[in-house]
């Protein structure tokens, strides 16, 4: 229908303070429609972020868990022996064909004997066919094994010489035993801890410090003060949107040998949103005042506009933090692994833009620069909460890569008391940056 047509203005101006009244029975059937049931659902909506959040910090902490108690055992150490045997080893005899070749094999120069081949006694080399030692060498070296058998079986001869071989035994070089390979889990074979040697110093510490980006998706709760501003809060959720967010850090760690990470610096963050107003039949009045030629007001006009007015800004919520972090890094060739938790300090926080007045549904300027503007939010933020889980990749002797998914809670309302809503903020992102080592 043409919003012209002078049909829609008499209707207009005849329906204008015609204001029809909700039966009662509708209220009552409103109000056993919202049963426990449908508040508990609307809590668990609202709630959802959260509840997200805190499951996933329950897989982080039970993959690091799993990660702890799949550590590889550090198998033995391959000692090589030595040509001393040990106590507890037995010592394998020769046999008395092995020892008989040997005697052979040495004698073979008629009128020398080898001395260190036939060293145990003088009567076991007595005890050999002298044919061997005065010059019949081409006599067959098995004709030396029954006369080294005989002088062994004498009973004059003295049992330690009789039992010791004429040989002394050669023992073989052991192949060192290899690991066992074993099948690991993936975190066992990214953080596989290498034997170290015993350190008994007090430990050191290392500096770094992160330059991080990082694009934001926020999270408002809008919560009324009182149950007359509920319908004033669901104007405000259709009127404002979110847009997109950001935040930097300049951020100086302190990170010790043993893992642990003290982490502080500074950290902006910049929130943006969208206020939309449309009002199709809104009125304007002019007056304008007619005068003589002398300068005075001879008649007075009064104009009646009815109209379309549309309001689009764009708000903006800014903070300036101090972040007091504590964390814990674990170390694999060249990426690191860290958790980190901690608090975050607001200094400033700054706003501007409009929103809904909630006296009369108007837009309404904020500004926290400027003392004429609706007072609707604080000056600080106050105590936010802060945890992220890093991942670092070591690109240089003394440079790194950083990885940090992130999220930051400020658990108070960040609009003053004597407003009727509180407005709570909840942002996660993904900080990218470089972290150099002093």
């Amino acid at each position: 229908m043409n919003k012209h047509h002078p049909l829609d203005e008499a209707f207009q101006r005849r329906l204008r303070d015609l204001e029809a009244e909700t039966p009662m029975h509708l209220w009552e059937q409103i109000s056993q429609k919202r049963d426990w049931k449908h508040r508990m659902l609307n809590q668990a909506r609202q709630k959802m972020p959260l509840a997200s959040l805190f499951a996933a910090l329950v897989v982080v902490g039970l993959s690091w868990v799993i990660w702890s108690y799949q550590q590889p055992t550090l198998g033995h150490f391959p000692v090589p022996l030595s040509n001393a045997v040990a106590a507890d080893t037995p010592v394998e005899q020769p046999s008395t064909t092995v020892l008989s070749s040997i005697v052979a094999k040495d004698i073979t120069t008629p009128g020398t004997l080898a001395f260190g081949v036939v060293k145990a006694s003088a009567k076991v080399a007595a005890a050999v066919d002298p044919a061997l030692l005065t010059g019949q060498a081409e006599q067959p070296a098995a004709a030396a094994v029954p006369a080294i058998l005989e002088a062994q079986a004498s009973p004059g001869l003295n049992p330690a010489a009789a039992t010791s071989p004429a040989v002394r035994p050669i023992r073989e070089e052991v192949p060192p035993t290899l690991p066992v390979a074993t099948e690991e889990s993936i975190f066992g074979r990214l953080f596989s801890p290498d034997p170290k040697c015993a350190n008994f110093n007090k430990g050191s510490w290392s500096f770094y410090v992160d330059a991080l980006l990082s694009p934001d998706i926020t999270f408002r709760q809008l919560q009324p003060r009182n149950p007359e501003f509920e319908e004033y809060v669901n104007t405000r959720e259709e009127t404002e949107s979110n847009m997109y967010a950001f935040s930097g850090a300049l951020r100086l760690s302190l990170v010790s040998d043993k893992g642990w990470a003290l982490r502080t610096g500074l950290n902006y963050s910049q929130i943006n949103e969208r206020f939309s107003y449309i009002n199709g039949s809104e009125e304007v009045i002019e007056t304008i005042n007619n005068y003589d030629q002398d300068g005075n007001i001879i008649s007075t006009d009064t104009i009646i506009k009815v109209g379309t007015r549309r309001k689009i800004t764009q708000n903006h919520y800014r903070m300036l933090d101090i972040p007091f972090l504590l964390g814990y890094e674990l170390s694999s060739n060249k990426l690191k692994v860290s958790i980190n938790g901690g608090a975050y300090l607001n200094l400033l926080f700054r706003q501007k833009g409009d929103f809904l007045s909630p006296h009369d549904l108007q837009p309404v300027r904020f500004d926290s620069s400027d003392p004429d503007a609706y007072p609707a939010f604080k000056q600080q933020a106050g105590l936010g909460w802060y945890g992220s889980v890093g991942f670092a990749y070591q690109a240089g002797p003394n440079l790194q890569l950083v990885i940090e998914p992130h999220f930051k809670i400020f658990p108070k309302s960040v609009t003053r008391d004597q407003y009727g809503v509180q407005q709570r903020y909840m942002t996660t992102g993904l900080f990218l940056g470089v972290r150099q080592r002093l």
